[in-house]
C-alpha cells in the first residue's frame, strides 16, 4: 500500500497537506478555547478567595458581570460566621487590543482575601488613577512603570507590576471605577472562609443570611469553578467548534476520495491486470481502504506537527493566550479523519473492485 502511494509522491504530498490543514483548523480552534477556559479557571481560582457572590444570572466568567450590588454588602458579609474576610469588586472590560478584564479593587481587603500581591517592580496604588497590571500584560502591551493606559476615557498611570493568576490583568481603585461605571456599586464579592470551616458551610450561612436576603444572588464555590466554565459559558462556542469540527470532516473526506478516485481513474489497466492475475475483490478493496487510512494516518500526523508550530508562533505574538489540547480532543479529531478517510475511500475501493480484467485490458 505504501509503495502505491509513494508512485505518486506528488499526489500523495499534496493529499497530506491538505488532510492537514483541515484537521489543523479543528486542533487550533480545540486547543485555543480548552486554553482560554482553563486560564480563565486558573486565574479566578487565583484570587485565593473561597466563594463568590454575584448578582442573578451572572456569568462565571469574570469580568462580564453587571456592577449593580452595593458594595456595602461586603462588610455585612464579613460578619457571617465563618467569614474571615470578603471585598467587593467592581469590573469592566476593555476592548484595546484584545478582549481583557479590569478589576476595580479596595486593595486592603483584597489583600486580606487574597493574601497580597507579589510585587515585581513598584508598589501599591499611588493615586486614584493608578493602575497595576501582571506581568503578562506587561510583556504582551509593551508597558511598564509610568506608562499610561486609557481605560473608559481616563488616563491611568501605571504604579506596579504583579504576578499574573489574580483573577484580572488590570487592577485600579474600586472607587475610582465605581466613579467611572456606577458609584457605590459592585460586580462580585469574594469570601474567604476562617481556617477549619468548610465552603459548604460558610454558603449555607450566606443563603440564611439576613433573613434569606441573598437567597436570589448567585454564590459559587470557587473549588466547583473548573465544571461551571465550560464551552456552553462561552455564548455560541459549543455550537462554533461543532461547525469547525464537521468542516474539518468533510474536508478530510473529499481530499481523500479525489485522491483515491483518480487513482483509480489514472490506474484502469493496472487494475485489470491484477484482476487476471487473480487478484479478489476483497482484496482490491483493501487496498485502497489501506491507502486512504495511510494518507490519513500521515496528513493526521503532519497537522500535529503544524499545531505545534502554529502554537509556539501564536504565543510569540500573543503571549496572554494560552492552549490546552487534552488527549482526548486529539483521539476525537482523529476518529473524524479515520472516518472521512474510509467513507472517501469507499466508492474508489469498489470502483477498483469492481474492474473486469478484459475491458481494463482494453482500455486506453
Amino acid at each position: 500500500m505504501l509503495r502505491q502511494l509513494m508512485q505518486h509522491p506528488v499526489r500523495m504530498l499534496l493529499s497530506m497537506i491538505m488532510i492537514s490543514v483541515a484537521l489543523l483548523l479543528g486542533l487550533v480552534i480545540k486547543g485555543l478555547s480548552n486554553g482560554v477556559m482553563q486560564e480563565k479557571i486558573q486565574r479566578t481560582e487565583g484570587i485565593g478567595a473561597d466563594l463568590m457572590i454575584q448578582p442573578p444570572h451572572s456569568s462565571y466568567i469574570l469580568g462580564l458581570g453587571e456592577n449593580v450590588m452595593p458594595d456595602a454588602l461586603a462588610q455585612k458579609i464579613s460578619e457571617v460566621p465563618g467569614v474571615e474576610a470578603a471585598t467587593p469588586t467592581a469590573t469592566n472590560v476593555s476592548f484595546t487590543n484584545r478582549l481583557e478584564a479590569i478589576f476595580g479593587i479596595d486593595l486592603p481587603s483584597f489583600n486580606r482575601v487574597t493574601g497580597g500581591f507579589q510585587y515585581l517592580q513598584g508598589g501599591p496604588f499611588s493615586g486614584p488613577y493608578a493602575a497595576l497590571v501582571d506581568d503578562v500584560y506587561a510583556k504582551t502591551h509593551k508597558v511598564h512603570l509610568g506608562s499610561t493606559l486609557n481605560i473608559l476615557d481616563q488616563h491611568f498611570t501605571v504604579c506596579g507590576v504583579v504576578e499574573h493568576g489574580r483573577g484580572a490583568r488590570v487592577f485600579v481603585p474600586l472607587k475610582t471605577l465605581q466613579d467611572l461605571l456606577a458609584p457605590g456599586k459592585c460586580a462580585v464579592i469574594f469570601v474567604k472562609c476562617a481556617p477549619g470551616v468548610s465552603d459548604l458551610a460558610v454558603e449555607n450561612g450566606l443563603r440564611a443570611f439576613a433573613g434569606g436576603a441573598l437567597k436570589d444572588y448567585q454564590i459559587t464555590r470557587m473549588s466547583d469553578l473548573a465544571t461551571l466554565i465550560t464551552p456552553s459559558s462561552f455564548l455560541g462556542l459549543q455550537q462554533f467548534l461543532l461547525v469547525i469540527v464537521v468542516f474539518a470532516g468533510v474536508i478530510n473526506f473529499l481530499v481523500i476520495f479525489l485522491a483515491l478516485y483518480v487513482q483509480v481513474l489514472g490506474q484502469t489497466r493496472e487494475l485489470g491486470i491484477l484482476r487476471a492475475l487473480g487478484a479478489s475483490r476483497r482484496y482490491m478493496i483493501r487496498l485502497f481502504l489501506g491507502e486512504a487510512c495511510l494518507l490519513c494516518l500521515f496528513g493526521g500526523g503532519l497537522s500535529l506537527v503544524f499545531y505545534l508550530l502554529t502554537r509556539e508562533i501564536v504565543l510569540w505574538i500573543y503571549p496572554a493566550l494560552n492552549f490546552l489540547l487534552p488527549v482526548e480532543a486529539v483521539l476525537r479529531v482523529a476518529a473524524i479523519a479515520l472516518a472521512g478517510a474510509v467513507l472517501g475511500g469507499a466508492y474508489p475501493a469498489y470502483r477498483a473492485s469492481a474492474s473486469e480484467p478484459i475491458a481494463a485490458l482494453a482500455y486506453e
